[in-house]
């Protein structure tokens, strides 16, 4: 197998993994006009902590609600 994937030894091709992220790793993520008011932050910090099952978001842990949020907007630190 050499330092290969299944992936790449069935198909020939090597797999693209550059959208993976590091599991725990700091994130922050755009929050609404209609969900804040005009004096708090437009965004916000949190925590990834995987992938959705069912659409390509990301599952991210708010500490301060101390729940998980489902997010396609996320910068990664």
């Amino acid at each position: 197998m050499d330092n290969k994937t299944l992936e790449e030894v069935f198909t020939g091709v090597k797999p693209n993994v550059s959208h993976f992220h590091i599991l725990f790793c700091p994130v922050y993520f755009h929050v609404p006009k209609d969900k804040i008011n005009k004096l708090e932050a437009k965004g916000r910090k949190g925590t990834f902590v995987g992938y959705c099952e069912n659409s390509k978001e990301f599952r991210i842990y708010i500490l301060g609600k101390k729940k998980v949020e489902i997010r396609k907007d996320v910068t990664f630190e």
